[in-house]
């Protein structure tokens, strides 16, 4: 066998250089052998799912070089990245990616009209993905009507649609039952014994690992061991792990609980942030809810920003609501219980922790504040709660004329309340303290 990928002394940070950087990967030297099924395995945040993004495509290192089938793909230009992408990696998200607009069969068809092939010949190669997943009854449908594991089936066909001789999947047993990520692990595993792929899969889950033929693991973004394994004869291993000699039916019981649970609890926890937002909440909270995920790893989900995978929460309300979350843990029974904890802890609706934040940071301010300067400040304090801004952009904003669509308040002043907002961010001041449940 050759090498289908290689990574020499990689390093990729995000935001460099600003307050929030982050040293995503740090020096990886990494070879993946053609045909081969290799699983990045680590908590959240170690850098798997970026080590993904790097050869990929989708995110550029800083330094160092990748070659993905002897093409060093370091110095192709976006246009030029995104044709490579479609023909040669096929990329399977956790969040499936289906386009809304579109049915299941012109999600699949679109990434062969990239790389020039004809409405009809691309419904027609589509078809006969969605056949081969047993889907080809929902070709007509949208995305508001399928299942998540049929959504998961869709992301596998449209990653398949160009033929690549690569395969990864980002987390995709993240948001599937048993029975469906038992479905895609057998594909997944059928790929690569039956088609020839090369499979490449993020994971936190050790339960998913059975397939494997080589495992690199992870920690602080640096490959720490590799161990190489003889698959196991096919087993319902994640059907295995999570009956843990429990009755089916009560398992099924206590899924459909802790599904019901966290749909309600991230609808209100997170009242009046987006639905992107409240999604991601819900998928991570499922999985503490069933033990999947240890606190602390939550709470750094929570933290961490949207674009890297996270929630995008603020130090002060990951933690916050990380506290939240243990209490309905210990003490839930079922959905009335969870429910009846919400209404004895209500957590503020993020315009009212908006506007409370506001109120703190201008304490001290003498001058009288408009109703347009107001305004303005609680969308800079919404921004960079959800680190859609750094914390200089926060100052630039509060300093910037009203005119400019800035709050328009003196250097002095944004430098200050910049300041106080940061210790906000960092966890070091609480507006509204823990709930004690």
């Amino acid at each position: 066998m050759s090498a289908i990928i290689k990574l020499v002394d990689v390093n990729l940070w995000y935001d460099k250089g600003k307050p929030t950087e982050v040293h995503a990967l740090k020096g990886i030297n990494l070879e993946i052998e053609k045909g081969d099924y290799v699983a990045f395995f680590g908590p959240s945040g170690c850098g798997k799912t970026t080590i993904l993004y790097a050869f990929s495509g989708i995110d550029r290192a800083q330094s160092g070089k990748i070659f993905v089938n002897g093409k060093d793909i370091a110095g192709l230009s976006s246009t030029e990245l995104a044709i490579f992408r479609q023909t040669n990696i096929g990329i399977i998200f956790q969040q499936f990616n289906i386009l809304p607009s579109l049915t299941v069969l012109q999600n699949v068809a679109l990434p062969m009209s990239f790389v020039g092939k004809g409405v009809k010949e691309s419904e027609e190669e589509a078809m006969k993905l969605l056949k081969r997943l047993d889907i080809d009854d929902y070709a007509h449908r949208y995305q508001f009507e399928l299942s998540g594991g049929q959504q998961q089936r869709v992301g596998i066909a449209r990653a398949l649609a160009n033929d690549p001789q690569v395969i990864v999947a980002d987390e995709p047993l993240g948001n599937l039952d048993s029975a469906n990520a038992n479905n895609v692990l057998e594909f997944l595993r059928e790929l690569n014994e039956k088609d020839g792929k090369t499979v490449i899969m993020v994971t936190h889950e050790s339960w998913s690992l059975q397939d494997v033929k080589t495992i690199h693991y992870m920690k602080d973004g640096m490959i720490t061991g590799t161990k190489v394994q003889t698959p196991k004869p096919k087993t319902d291993v994640i059907s295995a792990h999570l009956a843990n000699e429990i009755d089916p039916a009560k398992k099924e019981a206590e899924l459909l609980r802790d599904e019901l649970s966290a749909r309600v609890l991230s609808n209100f926890l997170l009242r009046g942030y987006s639905m992107d937002e409240v999604r991601r909440f819900e998928v991570h909270l499922k999985q503490r809810l069933r033990g999947q995920i240890r606190t602390k790893d939550f709470e750094e989900i929570l933290d961490k920003p949207f674009k890297d995978g996270g929630v995008g929460l603020w130090k002060g309300k990951a933690k916050r609501l990380a506290e939240y979350v243990e209490g309905i843990v210990e003490k839930r029974h079922d959905i009335h219980a969870v429910l009846q904890i919400i209404e004895k802890h209500p957590e503020l609706a993020i315009a009212d922790e908006v506007r409370q934040i506001r109120d703190w940071l201008l304490l001290d301010y003498k001058s009288k504040v408009s109703s347009e300067k107001a305004l303005a400040l609680d969308q800079a304090v919404s921004d960079r709660m959800r680190n859609y801004i750094s914390a200089k952009q926060f100052m630039e904003v509060l300093d910037m004329p009203e005119r400019r669509n800035g709050v328009g308040l003196s250097f002095r002043t944004a430098e200050r309340l910049s300041e106080k907002m940061e210790t906000i961010m960092s966890g070091a001041e609480t507006i509204a303290g823990p709930l004690a449940l």
